[in-house]
């Protein structure tokens, strides 16, 4: 074997070697492969091949779940630096649910009931004892989970913000909803929280083509119409939609499930990086937090909070899609679901739905029609476009003019 070839085989591993290199099972190896998220090099009679960055790349996402620093801030940023009270109440409140592990909504009423007695924005050590006393928490860990909370505050970009609920520049569309979280990390332009004309596209991360495609159209509608695109940097609906909406110079938001200082998924994070310069991207977790499975679903509230409708463009019967459907219709948004999709028979979610108040739409026109219906936007004019995913060579144009004196009443 000449020394090409055994560098080649170096950077191939078979199914145990693979399972050992991510520190898994093999049957959850196999897990993985049938779910799309591992692509084996080649799979044949004497087994399953992996190229060693394919590996490497699930790996870096299996990091974020466990805890482990995969990214921190770029080197070419300065430090982030606690010099506000909603900084510090946030960097005190994170410490908290770190000593105590519990989450936000756990802490929320000791938390309130201490801040009648103290000032939450002093920082812990400056009054140790007491925080330590009305939480119950060793003194010794109490500065300990500072200390860590701290650094990883630190990592945080320069610019970055920290806004909390019922401030002034705290979104208000978000804030009447039970869903709100008490501080919301961001990085970009922040102007874009406050614009007010806000429609989430979701869906399936395993997406069809045509459901991509149709993602496409619809971003390019509601983008020339000055709507801001909302997604959740997740693969297929969502990363199509925020990329329709950078190459074509529209602004977008990426709500996201892990704190600002993590990329997930991986391959996503060039899309993350070009929103953080262009558009803002949004998280309701501390940097000092552990990233769950389950604030994926959790953020879905929040992206919803801050947008007028969610468009469900594709999506299975247990789609996480599904909850930020479930989260608008009880928020009072508007939720609409392409005809095609609600006439496949496979599925029951769209009748179901729609029967709670969703709204089927054939056309990326027609979804601008139901927006102006809540006076957001001006009536159309234009004719009628063709059926949305019945021809996917449909023209995009600007469907309508935006409505100066925008109410902000999404209900």
């Amino acid at each position: 074997m000449d020394r090409d070839e055994s560098v080649l085989a170096s950077r191939l591993l078979f199914s145990k070697e693979a399972a050992g290199y991510l520190g898994i099972t093999v049957q959850r190896l196999n897990k993985l492969i049938q779910n799309g998220k591992i692509s084996p090099l080649k799979k044949n009679s004497s087994g399953t091949i992996f190229h060693i960055d394919e590996l490497k790349r699930r790996k870096e996402e299996l990091a974020i779940f466990t805890g482990e620093e995969i990214d921190s801030a770029r080197e070419d940023t300065k430090m982030f630096t606690i010099d506000t009270p909603t900084k510090q109440e946030a960097l005190n409140f994170a410490t908290l649910m770190h000593a105590l592990g519990v989450a936000e909504k756990k802490l929320i009423p000791d938390f309130e009931r201490f801040s009648m007695e103290r000032d939450v924005s002093v920082s812990i050590p400056s009054d140790l004892d007491v925080w330590s006393s009305f939480f119950n928490i060793p003194s010794e860990k109490l500065s300990s989970s500072y200390a860590y909370a701290k650094a990883q505050f630190e990592k945080l970009h320069e610019d970055d913000g920290i806004i909390k609920i019922h401030d002034p520049n705290y979104p208000k569309l978000l804030a009447a909803t039970e869903e709100a979280p008490r501080f919301l990390y961001l990085r970009g332009d922040r102007s874009l929280l406050y614009d007010g004309r806000t429609v989430a596209l979701v869906g399936s991360r395993q997406a069809s083509d045509e459901a991509k495609r149709n993602t496409e159209r619809v971003a390019s509608t509601l983008g020339k119409n000055g709507i801001i695109i909302v997604s959740g940097l997740a693969k297929g609906i969502d990363v199509t939609a925020h990329m329709t909406a950078l190459q074509n110079n529209f602004n977008t938001i990426a709500v996201i499930g892990t704190n600002l200082n993590q990329y997930y998924p991986n391959e996503n994070k060039d899309v993350q990086l070009e929103i953080e310069r262009k558009g803002l991207v949004i998280s309701q977790f501390p940097p000092s937090m552990k990233t769950e499975r389950w604030f994926f679903p959790l953020r879905n509230g929040v992206m919803s909070g801050i947008s007028l409708a969610t468009v469900i463009m594709e999506a299975g019967e247990t789609s996480g899609a599904l909850k930020q459907a479930t989260f608008a219709l009880k928020q009072g948004r508007v939720v609409l679901i392409p005809q095609n999709v609600v006439d496949k028979p496979t599925l029951s979610w769209p009748k179901k739905y729609i029967q709670r108040g969703a709204y089927a739409v054939r056309t990326p026109k027609e979804i601008i029609e139901r927006l102006s219906e809540k006076n957001v936007y001006k009536k159309i004019v234009e004719p009628e476009l063709p059926g949305l995913l019945e021809d996917s060579g449909m023209d995009d144009i600007v469907v309508a003019e935006r409505e100066e004196d925008y109410s902000g009443n999404g209900s």
